[in-house]
């Protein structure tokens, strides 16, 4: 999406396809990433060695110059396998608070890494952004040097589409609820999902500063109630809620 959006301002015009029934529906829930229909392409069309026409599932053909193509990203450790530091099944390595790997003195930090998230209760987690790999690396080096620093950062994500500011704090996977404040048709909006009674992750749109101030209730060690969420009363982040 953050193609599709710098290049709407660079090419005629740009179509995105979406496997899932909506964008982002992992993270951000279906209410919230309900904007694109599911399709998927069947096709790639090209005439004399050039893309010329992109043909969907659903029989619709997409005239196109270029095709930028999404697929996901997969660790790249196979070097590691005979080295005796531990890969998991997919092929990341996991490490402890201390950014260290199974073998003493070597470290590991960024994308390839799972490590425990310390305000979920240690669960191993692979978040693949910039700010968590800048955290673990810092924890991995303080540890290098002896100083004995654990990773304990609040995932925290952003970026800005179409004019429209997104921000995403937390992490959560396994959510089983999402609770809505604001205008979505507006995209102004705060999404705070929660499993059973606690707020794990929240996105907003248009809506800052609240989720670096949620961010900040997480990274003290607070524990945020569904119930604070649901009256619409903000108090709680200032400290003066329930």
């Amino acid at each position: 999406m953050e193609v599709a959006a710098y290049l709407t301002e660079k090419a005629h015009s740009v179509s995105v396809v979406e496997l899932e029934e909506t964008p982002f529906r992992r993270f951000l829930g279906e209410r919230v990433g309900r904007a694109l229909m599911k399709t998927e392409v069947l096709e790639l069309r090209a005439q004399e060695g050039k893309l010329k026409e992109v043909v969907l599932k659903s029989s619709k053909v997409v005239r196109a110059d270029v095709c930028v193509v999404g697929i996901g990203a997969v660790p790249a450790t196979g070097f590691l396998r005979q080295s005796g530091i531990g890969l998991d099944s997919r092929g990341f390595i996991p490490v402890n608070k201390m950014m260290q790997t199974n073998v003493p003195g070597v470290f590991a930090a960024g994308d390839a890494v799972t490590f425990p998230l310390a305000w979920r209760n240690n669960r191993k987690v692979n978040i693949p952004h910039w700010q968590m790999a800048h955290a673990q690396g810092r924890v991995a080096a303080q540890n290098m040097l002896a100083q004995e620093a654990e990773i304990s950062t609040v995932p925290y994500l952003w970026t800005a589409m179409f004019g429209k500011s997104l921000r995403y704090a937390g992490y959560g996977e396994g959510f089983d609820d999402v609770i809505i404040q604001g205008d979505l048709e507006e995209l102004k909006f705060v999404a705070f999902y929660t499993k059973g009674d606690e707020v794990i992750a929240v996105a907003s749109m248009n809506y800052d500063p609240i989720v670096s101030k949620v961010a900040e209730v997480l990274a003290s060690g607070r524990a945020i109630r569904k119930r604070e969420v649901e009256t619409g009363d903000m108090s709680w982040l200032t400290g003066k809620g329930s």
